[in-house]
């Protein structure tokens, strides 16, 4: 193989001494060269690392697989899970409390607000004041005997001059109104 040196007019002289001193390998150094690559690599190992190179592809791109379908199915799932009526339903229930029962009320949405006392109530059955509120909520919407029980329940649970009020006011109006 010849070799071309591309060098300065002024050390042409020079790199054409070094060019002719350089020895060229005889086919023996050839032969040798050929034999030690050979011996380090030989044919059947690398046919071997080949085919395990190929086993482990073919296991890596059969987990790949399964990992995307993987994930997809739970892509999937939480999009279900966030579009259905009854997570709304529940995230609503986590968040309602008694501010948004009195939001309701403040706003003349009664049937609302009369749902959301009833849920409260329901999570505390031995709180007076969901009691107490619902009842409030039914004298609202004219509901006196509902109201009276309700205030009832509340009194019962915390017999306290403050919850004897609404009772009594309430009995008063029904007592008033009833027909003579």
């Amino acid at each position: 193989m010849p070799v071309r040196l591309l060098v300065n007019e002024e050390q042409a002289d020079e790199a054409s001494c070094i060019l002719a001193t350089m020895a060229q390998p005889d086919s023996d150094q050839i032969e040798q060269l050929k034999k030690a690559e050979q011996e380090s690599f030989p044919k059947n190992e690398s046919a071997d690392i080949l085919q395990e190179l190929k086993k482990i592809r073919g296991w890596t791109e059969t987990n790949t697989v399964f990992v995307v379908l993987l994930l997809a199915g739970l892509v999937f799932y939480f999009l279900i899970q966030l579009s259905s009526p009854a997570s709304t339903r529940s995230r609503q229930r986590q968040v309602e409390s008694w501010n948004t029962a009195r939001t309701a009320l403040d706003n003349f949405q009664y049937d609302k607000a009369a749902e959301i006392a009833q849920r409260l109530t329901e999570k505390t059955p031995n709180y007076y004041y969901g009691y107490a509120y619902q009842g409030y909520i039914a004298l609202e919407r004219n509901q006196l005997k509902d109201a009276e029980g309700y205030f009832a329940r509340a009194y019962e649970l915390f017999p306290t001059d403050e919850a004897k009020q609404p009772l009594e006011a309430v009995r008063k109006r029904l007592a008033a109104e009833s027909p003579k």
